[in-house]
């Protein structure tokens, strides 16, 4: 019983120290559901800065870009782009850090560090472009229901 009470009060002190867990991609409203939706999507990011690297109809790539360095490593971003039913473009985030040996490994979460640079500046460019953000599925299953 003493036992069964220590686990469970350290997986509840632990749960207070783990990192806030946000979804690598971000959903955003288009403004013409007539029109394309990857090549607004494609200036707004252009102009923002990155280099596009792929753009068909369907899928829109970016070129890896550092957002940090920590020394021994870089935080590297490269983006992708979706449409999703005509309505919105799913923008997905792949993070990574690069190591000064050549080596990757992939962040499977959006820190607070890399949220607080990365997003806003996306956010400012896209909605330059007429696309509203829209969240993540997370972020809109808390807000009340309209």
């Amino acid at each position: 019983m003493r036992s069964s009470l220590l686990i469970l009060l350290l997986g509840l002190a632990s749960a207070g120290c783990s990192p806030r867990l946000v979804p690598l991609y971000y959903d955003y409203r288009l403004p013409d559901t007539t029109a394309a939706a990857l090549p607004p999507v494609a200036r707004a990011l252009q102009a923002a800065g990155w280099e596009t690297t792929q753009l068909t109809p369907t899928l829109l790539q970016t070129a890896p870009r550092p957002l940090q360095h920590w020394g021994l490593y870089r935080v590297m971003v490269r983006l992708e782009a979706v449409p999703i039913n005509g309505r919105f473009v799913r923008l997905f985030i792949h993070p990574y850090r690069q190591y000064f040996t050549g080596r990757r490994s992939k962040i499977p979460y959006l820190p607070a560090g890399l949220r607080a640079t990365l997003l806003p500046r996306l956010h400012a460019a896209l909605q330059a472009a007429g696309l509203t953000p829209a969240g993540t599925a997370l972020e809109r299953d808390r807000s009340p229901l309209r």
